[in-house]
């Protein structure tokens, strides 16, 4: 009998350890930089440019910079990000519980939005054609830009070194849920109703507003002025 009541002892001490250990090991995970497994279900980041190129292949810089990203509704704050506007991909850089260091691919399944630096940006679907935007303004009227990056040869003669271009930039107004492309001032106009030009022609002559050229903060408060034009 006393052998029974032994067995039976070790058993549930052996089953309470290995819930123990089971727990101890979820908190660890969970404890990443304060992040959860939701931020981090994205793959290993692994684009290798080729040989000797020149460039890179982000929007701002190699470096990563502190921002924001929501997934599933929920936002994540302060987080290590990077924008690949070659590959389209927003990158997630952390550290493990021993200290190692990897860089994600976000994944676009749960993600609405994220933020780097000033710059914030959504994944949308518009016109069969899911992209991550730079988005500009508050209201029913918004500016939407799309960054991109081109991969070529270097032009120069005899030369075989990859040079990733220039980042470039399509602009466009986000309207009853249409997207509606601008290269200028004269073509921006165009874009709205006509009993409304005179006012957007009076601010941006006002404002001396280049939208070409202009800063993010200046187009985002003439896109919020226009969209609230009665």
């Amino acid at each position: 009998m006393k052998r029974i009541i032994c067995s039976l002892l070790l058993i549930s001490l052996l089953s309470l350890s290995g819930k123990l250990i089971s727990q101890n090991s979820a908190k660890t995970l969970d404890q990443v930089y304060g992040l959860d497994q939701t931020l981090l279900n994205g793959k290993k980041y692994d684009y290798y440019p080729p040989y000797g190129y020149k460039g890179n292949q982000y929007l701002f810089s190699r470096e990563y910079k502190i921002g924001s990203v929501t997934l599933k509704g929920e936002a994540y704050q302060d987080v290590l990000l990077n924008y690949d506007i070659y590959n389209q991909q927003l990158l997630l850089k952390y550290e493990d519980e021993k200290g190692a260091r990897h860089i994600l691919e976000v994944s676009r399944a749960w993600l609405t939005d994220f933020s780097i630096g000033d710059k914030n940006f959504e994944f949308l679907d518009l016109q069969q054609e899911p992209r991550f935007y730079q988005v500009l303004g508050e209201g029913p009227v918004r500016i939407l830009y799309y960054w991109r990056k081109g991969l070529d040869l270097d032009i120069m003669v005899g030369s075989y070194v990859y040079v990733f271009s220039k980042a470039v930039r399509e602009s466009f107004v986000l309207k009853e849920g249409q997207l509606k492309s601008f290269r200028s001032k004269q073509s921006l106009i165009r874009l709205f109703e006509p009993e409304h030009k005179q006012k957007i022609k009076s601010y941006l002559r006002k404002h001396k507003v280049k939208v070409k050229r202009a800063p993010d903060k200046v187009m985002a408060e003439m896109i919020t002025f226009i969209g609230n034009i009665k």
